[in-house]
């Protein structure tokens, strides 16, 4: 629009121009171009209106939001499917670990409370658990599995009320998603399962969980559990003790007689995360994938999942606001904006938070991207003007050409002899006839003998004489009509036009009319008719 604003009042400056040069006075050929440049700028300014209605300069953004909505259904069922396979997993798991726990316990004839202190009871019981961990771990899409019960294995130390047992199975090295070259460790649990069953220990290897670092804990623990199916939850981004490293944990009850009595779950960590969902290149930047928790308007990225980045930079901090756009939402982190699109995954964080995928695309990413676009369509623009421009004054040149072609041999054209060729337009050949024919009169009239002349002269004189109605009779014969037309057309008598006759030969000098019609003739010929017409 701001081109065609441009344009427009380009336009009016030429018009206004025009109407300048119109009193000035302007020759042919200038007047020609401000025409056909006026003719182009119009034709230009009415395309550009043109791609602006059809929408050529938010296409960029159509492109994008058609884009972003099919990226957005891909990757949210994608990763819904993801989460949702893993949730299937943990609800297993669950399952099977209360089933193992429930057989072990009865079989010993003890309480889950007994547990407690109890380090060959629970050796025993983490080693019937550990192949279903690490089962769950193969089969599961992600890089740890872990189940933890509500028991420690020495109440007297201090700390022991979040100290609590399990086993915790985790894939070091992670370089791709689903790589078979992950390596094994053993993060948490009894030190001789992990030599019974050749399981390298983690480097940050303990034997027990301790449950101050996992959020929202103690309210899980706390949970009425009707269906496991519908129990579960994800902790949200957190930092896994002692490393380096973040993660999403899936939390699954376990039940013993009606209780819950512990947790089990999956790893989703954040290395994982990226290399799963790595970013997806598009013509207008590289677009992030986030799983966040929603809170109102805003992401939190405080508990958020990165995707694969590609460059892009977004901190593990703060919130992103959203803002609804007519083609796209915009993020805002209060120090980069992005756009993009997001969608609930019906998973909830363990405080009651709605999990949601968003696509996000850097705004300063698009805005290059948009302005190089723009800048395509006014370079093209701007070449067929100039190619218009170009066309118009050839144009220009072409037409005027003969003009002043034919202008400039009539100027140079010789009074006597001579021809001038034909230009083909034909006012201006209309033009050479009638500049010819005025250039013989003068030249009759100068070489006519001084005798003639002094005839013409005289008899013109001669003429002024004649009464208004003996003009008009005159008039009449010059005309070519006879005395009985005359009569007619002065709506008078024959004898009226022939007493009118009689005055007219005495006051010119002549006797007849045959005299009469000579000296007509004579005037006629030498191109002075004018000199003794009435009109």
């Amino acid at each position: 629009m701001e081109a065609g604003k441009l344009l427009f009042g380009h336009l009016k400056a030429l018009i206004k121009a025009s109407k300048k040069f119109n009193e000035q006075g302007v020759s042919i050929r200038r007047r020609l171009v401000l025409y056909w440049v006026s003719m182009v700028l119009a034709l230009f300014l009415i395309f550009i209106l043109v791609l602006n209605l059809i929408g050529t300069f938010s296409k960029t953004e159509r492109e994008l939001s058609a884009f972003l909505e099919l990226q957005e259904r891909n990757t949210s069922a994608a990763l819904s499917n993801h989460l949702s396979e893993l949730t299937a997993q943990g609800i297993v798991l669950s399952k099977e670990i209360s089933k193992k726990m429930s057989n072990l316990l009865n079989d010993r004839g003890v309480d889950f409370d007994e547990l407690n202190d109890n380090i060959s009871l629970i050796a025993e019981l983490e080693g019937d658990l550990y192949d279903s961990v690490y089962t769950t771990l193969n089969a599961g899409d992600c890089n740890g599995a872990f189940v933890l019960l509500d028991a420690t294995a020495n109440t007297g130390l201090d700390g022991s009320e979040k100290s609590r047992i399990g086993c915790y199975l985790r894939y070091s090295d992670v370089s791709t998603a689903g790589s078979s070259n992950q390596r094994l460790t053993y993060f948490r649990g009894m030190f001789d399962i992990a030599r019974k069953n050749g399981v390298q220990l983690h480097n940050r290897w303990n034997p027990e969980f301790d449950t101050s670092f996992l959020p929202g804990y103690d309210d899980f623990m706390a949970i009425q559990v009707d269906r496991i199916a519908d129990s579960f939850c994800w902790s949200g981004r957190m930092h896994i003790t002692g490393t380096w490293e973040d993660a999403n944990l899936l939390y699954v009850p376990v039940v013993y007689q009606g209780r819950v009595c512990g947790i089990c779950g999956i790893e989703l960590g954040d290395l994982y995360f990226q290399l799963s969902y790595a970013s997806v290149k598009s013509q207008y930047g590289n677009v992030m994938t986030l799983i966040a928790p929603l809170e109102g308007d805003h992401l939190l990225l405080d508990k958020a999942m990165f995707g694969g980045s590609a460059g892009a930079t977004l901190q593990t901090q703060g919130v992103l606001s959203i803002k609804d756009g007519k083609y796209f939402e915009s993020y805002d982190s209060g120090s980069v904006r992005y756009i993009g699109a997001h969608k609930s995954l019906e998973h909830k964080t363990v405080d009651g938070k709605e999990l949601v995928v968003a696509l996000l695309l850097p705004e300063s990413s698009f805005s290059s991207a948009v302005s190089s676009e723009r800048a395509k369509w006014m370079i093209i623009s701007f070449a067929a003007l100039l190619l218009l421009l170009v066309l118009s004054f050839f144009l220009s040149r072409s037409f005027a050409k003969p003009i002043t072609q034919g202008i400039r041999s009539l100027k140079e054209e010789p009074l006597m002899g001579g021809t001038v060729a034909k230009v083909g337009i034909k006012e201006i050949d209309e033009l050479h006839d009638f500049v010819r024919a005025l250039r013989e009169k003068r030249r009759l009239a100068e070489e006519m003998p001084p005798g003639v002349q002094l005839l013409f002269t005289d008899f013109s004189s001669r003429v002024q004489t004649l009464t208004p109605m003996e003009r008009t009779v005159l008039q009449y014969y010059i005309e070519g009509h006879d005395t009985v037309e005359t009569a007619n057309l002065a709506f008078i008598s024959i004898n009226t036009v022939k007493k009118h006759n009689t005055n007219i030969y005495r006051k010119l000098g002549i006797t007849t009319r045959e005299e009469l019609m000579l000296y007509i003739d004579l005037f006629r010929r030498c191109g002075k008719i004018e000199e003794i017409s009435y009109i």
